[in-house]
C-alpha cells in the first residue's frame, strides 16, 4: 500500500452516490484524481413494483409472511386432523363429497339440533371443524386464544352480512344465528360466497365463529372441556411479536443489560433532560448553563404538558424569563440521535396515549401504576414478546381481552415511539437523576456516573452496517465499501466531507411525495405570476417579486407595523419595502417567510437593525406596538395553498418574532451543516472508524454544493455530455459534485451560506447586489477564500481531463444473488389440454406443461425433431412411472413465452432471468453469436452451486425458450460459452459500425457513445441497452409553467429513456468489439480475482 495525502468527497442523492478521492500537495492543492465514481443504485426498489415505489424489503416481507403463514397453516391442518381422529371422529377430503357445498350445510345442521345418529354426527363434527380451521377469521394478535372461549357478541362484519344475505335473499333472519346458517340461507352456488362482490367479502373475526363452535358444542351435547380443547385447535396461532427481542444490542456501559425501547418512562425522562442539559443562555459576550431550580422548572413543564398542547422554545424561554434569542443548544444532538430542533422534546408515549382514539385505553393509563405502564408498553410494542406471567402483565392481556372489535382495530392505529435506546433502562434513569439533580449536561452525568474516559463516546456500528430502511442500506454499503477499499490502496485520507440532498436518507416513496409537494408550490407559484402579469402587467419573473407580492396580499394591504395601506405596483412603483423582523448578527439576514414584512417606508427607516419590539418599545407613534402588530396578523390573509391549521402555525412563528427583543445570531459553520438524523448517523460512524488517525469528518446540506459550483465559476469550466455546466443528464455530476465539496472547510461553508443570505436579503430589499464581492469578514476568511478559488481552478482542470479521457466511472452494483424480485407472475391461468395421441408439433410440444412431460414426448420413437409427433390412437408415454394412454389428456402452455405449472394452472415466469449465457457457434464458415436467458426457477436445484456453470438441461424452460440454432449447436457441442451477463453490467462497445438508425442519430447529436449498461433480456436474440452515462432526468428543459419540453431529438430519448437501444446480439458481438467491464469499489476495472469475484472479459 503506498501511503498519499488525499481528500474524500462523498455526495449522497436518492438514487446515486457520488464518490471522489483527490490527492493532494503539502499545499494542501489537488494534483491528482485518485477515484471518482458515480455509483448509481436502486434505492432499495423492487424491480417489478417501481411504479408504486414499493422496495424489495417490503415486497420479500410479505412473499416470506405469506409463505410462513401457508406453511403454519399446513402444519395446524395436520395437527387438526390428527386430533380429530384421536376422538374417534373420521377424516375425509371434501372433494370426496359430491356437494360442493357439505361443509356449510353441515354446520347449519349440527347449530339448528341434535343428530341422533352417532356416525352421522361425528362426521358432520369433522367436517364443521376442519372447514372452519380453514376460514376461521381474524383475532387481534394481542388477544390469546382463551379469549374465544367464551361466547361474546357478534361483530359488526357478522352484522353487516348478516344484513347483506337478508336483502338478497329477501327474508327475515333471526338474530340468534350462527355463520354456517347465516351462509345457509344464500342459495348456495347462483350468489358468490368470497371475493370481489361476495357476501362473506366483509373479514369476519375468529369470535364469530368460536362462537359457532361453542353453539354447536351445545347442541350436540359435547363436554364444556372438549368444546375449548376444539377451539384451541382450529384457532391456534404462533404470534410473531417479540421475534427480534433475541437479537436486541447490549448497553455500552452495562454490557450485562439491554437496550431500552425508546417508548419506556425512563427514555423518554431522559431524552427530555438529556436535552435541557445542553441548553445554554446568553447573557452578554457569554453563555451559561441552567441552574438546577431553571433545569428543574423546564424539565417540569415538558414532562407534564398537556396532550392537546403543542411543546414551543417560547414557552420555554417564558419560563425562565429570557428572550428567545438568548437560548442556546436546542439543536444539540445526543447520544440516541435524539435532536429537538424546532420544538422542545415531550414526553411522547403519554403525549400519543392519551391523544389516541381508544378511550378505554386511555382511562386505563390515567389509573395505572409505573410497573403496569411499562409491561402496557411492551405489550404494544412488536419488538417486545407478550407477558403473561407477571401480575401487571395479567392485567394487560386482561385489558386486551375485554377491548371491543371497534377499539381493537383502532389499537392498530397507536404508534409509540420506534426504536431503542442507547441505553438500558437503569443506565437512563441514573444519568437522568444526575442531570435534575447536579445540574450537569449529558457529558459530565455521564462521566460521574460511570467513570468513563474523557474521551468516550458510545460505540457506533460499523459504516456499513445496516438500519433498516432499503435507500439508506444501499448508501451505507456503497460508502463503506469504497472507503475501505481507499484505505487499503492509498492509506487514511486527511478530510471526509459528505453532502446529501433533502431526500437522500428518505425511502422513495417518501421522496415522492417530497417531489409532489415542490411540484404543487410550483404551480401556485406560476398561478400567482400569471395573476400578476395580467392584473399588474408585471414581466420579470423572479422569487423576490413573488414574496413582496405575497406579502402585500397577505396583510392586506397594511403596513405590518403600523397598519398604513401599501399596495404592489411592480416595476419598482411599489410604496411598501421588505423588511426583516428580527436582525441577524454579522452579514446576511434570516430570510425565512415568518421574518420577513411588509411595512411603509417610514417604519423601515425608522426601525432601522433592531428586533421590531424592541423599537416598538421606544416609538411614540400609538399604533405601532407589539401587542397591535400582533392584532393586526388575526385579519391576516392566507397564503395559496395553506390551510388553516399551517397558516395558524405560520402566523404564530411571525407573533414569536414579533414579541422577540434578542436579534438573530450570525450564520457560522454549524447554521449549513446537516439537522438529517441518518446524514449525521453516517458521519458518526465514519468519525469513529477513523478516530485514531485524526481525519476531520464533516456533513453538509445539499444545496451547499451548488453555491460552491456558482462561487468557485467550476460550473462554466466543465464540459459534460451535454456542454458546459451541470445538467442532471450526465450522470457523472455525481462524482464531480462529490470532487468539489471535497475542499470545503467549515469556514469556506460559512461564506458560503453568508453570500447566499446576503443575494436573497439585497433581492428582496431591492439593495445593490453586494453578495458577489463579498469573500468573508476577516482577513483569513478572506485569504481562506481565495486559496479555494485557486483550488477549484485546478481542480476543474483535473476534472475536465477526466471527462474528456472516460475516467470518471458510473457504475452499479451487480445482482447475483439467487432471489431477485418476483419467480413468477400473479395471475394464473388455464392449461391447453390435448390427448397424448393428438398430433403434436414441436412449438406445441415445446410447451408442454412439465419437464417430465417434455421429456416423454421428444424420447418417444415417433418423435421427429422438426415435425414433432404425428396423430396416434395407440400412443402411449410414461411420466414419474405413471402410464398415459392416447386418450388421457395432458397439460401445455397457451403461449409461446416462458412458464411454470402452478396449481392446476400455469403462470408466466416474465424476466426472471437470474443472468444470459453468452455462447459461440463455431458449425459454420464464421462464428455466430447467441444467447441463453437462464431463468430463476431453473436454477433453484443449483442454489449451493457455481448458478453460472450450472448444467441446463434440454428440458428446462430456460433451454426451451432460446433460439433453435443455439439448442441445436449445444445438442451438437458446437457452442462455445463465452461467458455471462447481468442485468447493469456495463459493455464497452465500438460505436464505428452502428452509424445509422436511433443510435447513429443520437451519437450525430451527443458524440459517439461508448459506453451501455445491460438493462434487459426483452427477446431470445436481443438486449436492451442504455448508455451508462446518461439519465432521463436530464431530457426534459421545465419551462416556469411546469410543462417539459424535449432538449433533444427524438432518437436520444427512445436509446436513454424507452424502449432503449435493442441490437441483435449476433450483430453486437460480431461487430461491437465488446469488452464486458466488472469494476472494484473505486471504479477500476477488475482483470483478475483471487476471490472468485467477477472479472471483465472481451469477446474476440
Amino acid at each position: 500500500m503506498v501511503s498519499l495525502k488525499y481528500r474524500v468527497g462523498i455526495d449522497v442523492g436518492t438514487f446515486s452516490v457520488g464518490l471522489a478521492a483527490i490527492e493532494v500537495d503539502e499545499k494542501d492543492m489537488p494534483v491528482k484524481i485518485l477515484s471518482a465514481v458515480s455509483h448509481i443504485h436502486d434505492s432499495g426498489l423492487d424491480p417489478d413494483q417501481q411504479q408504486d415505489a414499493v422496495t424489495r424489503l417490503a415486497s420479500s416481507g410479505i412473499a416470506r409472511r405469506t409463505r410462513r403463514l401457508y406453511r403454519r397453516k399446513r402444519r395446524r391442518l395436520v395437527q387438526l386432523d390428527k386430533f380429530i381422529e384421536g376422538l374417534g371422529w373420521p377424516v375425509k377430503e371434501f372433494e370426496e363429497y359430491s356437494d360442493p357445498f357439505m361443509p356449510w350445510h353441515a354446520r347449519a345442521e349440527l347449530a339448528a339440533g341434535f343428530i341422533e345418529d352417532e356416525a352421522e354426527r361425528n362426521e358432520k363434527l369433522s367436517i364443521a371443524m376442519r372447514h372452519i380451521a380453514r376460514h376461521r377469521g381474524w383475532r387481534n394478535p394481542y388477544s390469546k386464544v382463551s379469549t374465544l372461549h367464551t361466547e361474546v357478541a357478534p361483530s359488526e362484519a357478522f352484522l353487516a352480512i348478516k344484513e347483506e344475505i337478508a336483502k338478497v335473499a329477501g327474508i327475515k333472519i333471526p338474530d340468534d344465528i350462527t355463520v354456517g346458517q347465516l351462509v345457509a340461507f344464500c342459495n348456495l352456488g347462483k350468489h358468490r360466497l368470497r371475493g370481489k362482490g361476495g357476501v362473506l367479502s366483509s373479514r369476519l373475526l375468529q369470535s364469530d365463529h368460536a362462537n359457532e363452535i361453542i353453539v354447536i358444542g351445545r347442541m350436540q351435547n359435547l363436554d364444556s372441556s372438549l368444546v375449548k380443547q376444539l377451539i384451541n385447535e382450529v384457532f391456534k396461532a404462533e404470534s410473531p411479536k417479540g421475534s427480534a427481542a433475541g437479537r436486541t444490542g447490549v448497553d455500552p456501559l452495562q454490557p450485562s443489560k439491554k437496550r431500552a425501547l425508546k417508548a419506556t418512562e425512563e427514555f423518554q425522562r431522559y431524552r427530555i433532560a438529556s436535552l435541557i442539559g445542553n441548553l445554554r443562555i446568553r447573557e452578554g459576550s457569554g453563555q451559561r448553563r441552567l441552574t438546577k431550580e431553571e433545569t428543574s422548572l423546564v424539565f417540569d413543564h415538558l414532562i407534564n404538558l398537556k396532550p392537546k398542547s403543542e411543546p414551543s422554545w417560547l414557552a420555554v424561554c417564558e419560563i425562565l424569563g429570557i428572550d428567545r434569542g438568548n437560548l442556546r443548544g436546542t439543536a444539540t444532538m445526543t447520544d440516541d440521535g435524539e435532536r429537538a430542533g424546532a420544538a422542545p422534546p415531550v414526553h411522547e408515549t403519554t403525549r400519543r396515549i392519551l391523544n389516541c382514539k381508544v378511550k378505554p385505553l386511555v382511562a386505563w393509563w390515567m389509573e395505572a401504576n409505573a410497573e403496569d405502564r411499562y409491561a402496557m408498553i411492551k405489550a404494544l410494542a412488536n419488538s417486545e414478546v407478550d407477558d403473561f406471567d407477571s401480575q401487571s402483565g395479567a392485567k394487560v392481556q386482561a385489558f386486551f381481552a375485554e377491548l371491543s372489535d371497534e377499539d381493537n382495530l383502532k389499537l392498530d392505529s397507536l404508534h409509540l415511539p420506534m426504536g431503542r435506546a442507547a441505553y438500558c433502562e437503569d443506565t437512563l434513569a441514573r444519568i437522568t437523576k444526575r442531570i435534575l439533580e447536579n445540574g450537569e449536561d449529558l457529558y459530565e452525568a455521564r462521566l460521574h456516573e460511570f467513570q468513563t474516559p474523557v474521551d468516550w463516546t458510545p460505540p457506533a456500528p460499523e459504516i456499513g452496517a445496516p438500519v433498516g430502511n432499503p435507500a439508506v442500506d444501499r448508501v451505507l454499503k456503497a460508502v463503506s465499501r469504497w472507503l475501505e477499499t481507499a484505505v487499503d490502496t492509498w492509506g487514511v485520507p486527511t478530510h471526509i466531507t459528505i453532502e446529501h440532498v433533502r431526500d437522500a436518507f428518505t425511502s422513495e416513496r417518501k421522496s415522492r411525495e417530497i417531489d409532489r409537494d415542490q411540484q404543487r408550490r410550483a404551480k401556485r407559484n406560476y398561478e400567482v405570476f400569471a395573476e400578476m402579469e395580467k392584473t399588474l402587467g408585471v414581466q420579470n419573473r423572479n422569487r423576490s417579486d413573488l414574496t413582496r407580492y405575497l406579502a402585500v396580499q397577505r396583510q392586506n394591504g397594511q403596513c405590518a407595523y403600523c397598519g398604513t395601506p401599501i399596495s404592489y405596483q411592480g416595476e419598482g412603483k411599489d410604496n411598501f419595502e421588505m423588511d426583516h423582523i428580527v436582525p441577524q448578527a454579522g452579514p446576511g439576514s434570516t430570510n425565512k417567510r415568518e421574518n420577513l414584512v411588509a411595512v411603509c417606508p417610514s417604519c423601515n427607516r425608522s426601525k432601522g437593525n433592531v428586533p421590531f419590539a424592541v423599537w416598538a418599545a421606544k416609538s411614540t407613534n400609538p399604533n405601532i406596538s407589539v401587542k397591535a402588530a400582533v392584532e393586526r396578523t388575526r385579519h391576516w390573509l392566507a397564503d395559496p395553498g395553506l390551510n388553516a391549521t399551517q397558516f395558524a402555525k405560520f402566523r404564530k412563528a411571525v407573533c414569536d418574532r414579533l414579541s422577540r427583543v434578542s436579534i438573530d445570531e450570525e450564520i457560522d459553520a454549524r447554521s449549513i451543516e446537516s439537522v438529517a438524523w441518518m446524514a449525521n448517523e453516517l458521519r458518526g460512524r465514519i468519525a469513529q472508524r477513523f478516530a485514531k488517525d485524526g481525519t476531520k469528518v464533516a456533513v453538509y446540506r445539499g444545496e451547499l454544493t451548488a453555491k460552491a459550483r456558482g462561487a468557485s465559476g467550476i460550473s462554466k469550466r466543465l464540459v459534460f455530455l451535454d456542454g458546459y455546466g451541470k445538467t442532471r443528464f450526465d450522470r457523472r455530476h455525481h462524482a464531480v459534485d462529490a470532487a468539489v465539496i471535497t475542499f470545503i472547510t467549515p469556514t469556506i461553508a460559512t461564506i458560503l451560506a453568508q453570500r447566499d443570505s446576503m443575494r436573497d436579503s439585497q433581492n428582496l430589499l431591492r439593495e445593490p447586489a453586494q453578495w458577489k464581492e463579498f469573500t468573508g469578514l476577516e482577513e483569513k476568511d478572506r485569504f481562506m477564500w481565495t486559496r479555494w478559488k485557486i483550488q477549484m481552478e485546478k481542480l476543474s482542470v483535473l476534472l475536465n481531463e477526466a471527462l474528456a479521457n472516460d475516467r470518471i466511472v458510473v457504475m452499479s452494483n451487480l445482482r447475483l444473488r439467487l432471489g431477485n424480485g418476483s419467480a413468477h407472475e400473479d395471475t394464473i391461468g388455464k392449461l391447453t389440454k390435448l390427448h397424448v395421441g393428438d398430433a403434436l408439433s414441436v412449438a406445441m410440444i415445446d410447451r408442454a406443461a412439465s419437464e417430465a412431460l417434455w421429456c416423454a414426448l421428444t424420447r418417444h420413437p415417433d418423435f421427429d425433431p422438426k415435425e414433432g409427433l404425428p396423430a396416434d390412437p395407440s400412443r402411449q408415454i410414461r411420466i414419474h412411472g405413471t402410464r398415459l394412454g392416447a386418450t388421457d389428456e395432458i397439460g401445455f402452455f397457451p403461449v409461446n413465452a416462458g412458464c411454470i405449472a402452478l396449481n392446476g394452472g400455469y403462470v408466466e415466469l416474465g424476466s426472471s432471468f437470474h443472468h444470459a449465457r453468452i455462447y459461440k457457434i463455431t458449425s459454420g464458415k464464421k462464428p455466430v453469436y447467441a444467447m441463453m436467458r437462464v431463468y430463476t426457477v431453473d436454477l433453484l436445484p443449483y442454489r449451493n452451486q457455481d448458478l453460472f456453470t450450472a448444467e441446463i438441461k434440454p428440458q428446462s424452460m430456460t433451454m426451451r425458450q432460446c433460439e433453435p440454432k443455439l439448442r441445436k449447436a449445444i445438442a451438437e457441442g458446437n457452442a462455445e460459452y463465452l461467458g455471462w451477463l447481468v442485468v447493469d453490467d456495463e459493455l464497452l462497445i465500438d460505436p464505428t459500425p452502428f452509424s445509422d438508425g436511433q443510435v447513429g442519430n443520437a451519437q450525430q447529436e451527443l458524440g459517439p457513445i461508448r459506453r451501455w449498461r445491460i438493462d434487459g433480456f426483452p427477446l431470445n436474440s436481443k438486449f436492451r441497452l442504455r448508455p451508462i452515462q446518461m439519465s432521463t432526468e436530464g431530457l426534459d428543459l421545465k419551462a416556469p409553467s411546469g410543462v417539459k419540453k424535449d432538449r433533444f431529438g427524438p432518437d436520444v430519448r427512445k436509446i436513454v429513456d424507452s424502449p432503449g437501444w435493442r441490437p441483435a446480439v449476433n450483430k453486437l458481438f460480431s461487430s461491437g468489439k465488446v469488452t464486458v467491464i466488472r469494476r472494484d469499489a473505486l471504479g477500476r476495472p477488475r482483470l483478475e480475482s483471487a476471490a472468485h469475484l467477477p472479472i471483465s472479459w472481451k469477446v474476440e
